[in-house]
């Protein structure tokens, strides 16, 4: 696996230098700082006028939960819009380079070149969305308890959904050498995959619960919640295992040509 490992470091590196990786990083954190502002300035609202009012049911609502939980299901929603930018250099921008053609004279197999691009894409995710994990210090240094398990859930969560999202990427940039082409395909995928949750609330019945059960946010949503169920867990291992095959499957189709 040293090969993933160096393909790993050299895609994540050229992310963090191009003015995609710093177009992304800004345009998350900076959405996302004004999610959790907004989510925070509302449950302080609602505590101030619970207290005025006496109203005693603030006492169950837990700020992580409506604060942190809030943040982290929306952050979700915003990387469906980032994932594909991150994404679409992976194979693409190789294969429109030649540089795919050398990494195939390379000791390295094709398992390590689709399993380094996607650590790549993952350490990404990460240099993404883990400075935002400073929010709950922010709640904690206002003094409310943090509650752990919720944050942690949420956590899980993200990048299930995060490492599903750039599975899905890569297998559309394994197939084109167009960057744009890729990226396109991976939103418009991402996105009806996201809008089959609304399509399932107009259909009758059993084919309701069969159609929304491809939305990746049905099985997201009870993350940012505190609950983790084996069901959407299994869910999101499959999808990354299916487009991650697929992926390896398109780099080893050169050995199917002549």
């Amino acid at each position: 696996m040293t090969g993933a490992w160096h393909l790993f470091k050299k895609d994540f590196f050229s992310f963090c230098r191009s003015w995609v990786g710093v177009f992304v990083l800004f345009s998350y954190l900076f959405v996302g700082g004004v999610f959790f502002t907004l989510f925070l300035l509302g449950y302080s609202q609602l505590s101030l006028q619970a207290a005025s009012e006496s109203y005693q049911g603030m006492e169950g609502l837990s700020i992580t939960t409506f604060v942190m939980g809030a943040f982290i299901l929306n952050a979700g929603v915003l990387f469906l819009f980032l994932a594909p930018l991150l994404s679409m250099r992976s194979l693409a921008e190789e294969k429109r380079a030649g540089t795919l053609e050398l990494l195939y004279t390379y000791p390295l197999s094709d398992f390590e070149i689709v399993l380094g691009k996607y650590l790549a894409l993952l350490a990404e995710l990460a240099l993404l969305f883990l400075p935002t994990l400073l929010y709950a210090g922010v709640i904690r240094f206002l003094g409310p308890r943090i509650d752990a398990g919720v944050l942690f859930s949420g956590v899980i969560g993200f990048f299930l959904l995060g490492g599903t999202f750039l599975a899905i990427g890569l297998f559309y940039s394994s197939l084109t050498e167009n960057q744009i082409l890729a990226s396109s395909l991976t939103f418009a995928t991402l996105l009806a995959l996201w809008i089959s949750e609304w399509v399932a609330g107009l259909l009758p019945g059993v084919w309701a619960s069969r159609f929304e059960v491809f939305s990746p946010f049905v099985h997201y949503r009870d993350f940012p919640l505190g609950i983790v169920d084996l069901t959407d867990v299994a869910f999101f291992g499959c999808a990354i295992l299916f487009f991650f095959f697929l992926s390896l499957r398109t780099v080893e189709a050169r050995n199917w040509k002549g």
